[in-house]
């Protein structure tokens, strides 16, 4: 089973501009032998050096309130890595009143 970790933290000052360009989903190993290391998926709610942001009507984070809705709503029908995927999609096309927008992080290393 692998080991989860959702980290809701600013990673940084600046603020992620959209490039047109994909971001890597997750690093993955050659699926070689098993170490301490192997099967832990981390998401992170901001790439690094950049910003996470909040909701002002009190909804807490933009990364948690994608994360609890995505997982309610799909959690007997998607795997794990699905899911975060579509929390990373949902918060990356989030835009605050002035046009700042938020890139979440995945890392794992499943086999």
């Amino acid at each position: 089973k692998p080991k989860m970790a959702f980290i809701q933290a600013c990673q940084g000052e600046s603020i992620a501009e959209h490039d047109g360009a994909q971001q890597p989903s997750a690093v993955e190993d050659d699926g070689g032998i098993t170490t301490k290391s192997s099967d832990f998926i981390q998401s992170y709610a901001a790439f690094y050096g950049q910003k996470s942001f909040r909701w002002t009507e009190g909804k807490g984070t933009w990364y948690i309130s994608a994360l609890c809705k995505i997982f309610k709503e799909n959690h007997k029908k998607m795997d794990v890595v699905s899911m975060i995927t579509d929390v990373h999609k949902e918060v990356t096309n989030t835009r605050s009143d002035d046009l700042r927008q938020q890139c979440p992080r995945l890392e794992h290393t499943l086999r």
